[in-house]
């Protein structure tokens, strides 16, 4: 009767370390936009508050897909966003982006950092 028990409590704990797995384990990157994606992200991890404007802070303006494009072919945005040495790491003085996000952006700029 004990090793039943065990058994079953172990079978039990590996169902939920595989099922914990499998949901924190996606992230889709197939459709990532500038307009819905990458301006979504800009918004929510607040980069316009301090990047836009006519006083952008660092002279950095992310307004439009022009300047951010700029500050993709200069090889800024991701370097900053994935706090990569030698950059500024943003968002300043908050937490890294997720990894999903963060997967998001580089599948976006891998593509060409298209205005779609």
């Amino acid at each position: 009767m004990k090793i039943k028990l065990i058994l079953l409590t172990l079978i039990s704990g590996m169902l939920m370390i595989g099922c914990t797995y499998d949901v924190e384990d996606t992230c889709d990157t197939s459709n990532v936009t500038y307009k819905t994606t990458i301006t979504g992200l800009l918004t929510s991890y607040e980069c316009y508050t301090c990047h836009a404007g006519t006083a952008p802070l660092g002279n950095i303006n992310l307004e439009g897909y022009a300047n951010v494009k700029a500050q993709v072919t200069a090889g800024r945005l991701f370097g900053a966003i994935n706090h990569s040495p030698g950059f500024s790491p943003m968002p300043d003085g908050r937490p890294k982006m997720n990894d999903c996000d963060i997967s998001k952006f580089k599948a976006w700029i891998d593509a060409g950092a298209p205005d779609n």
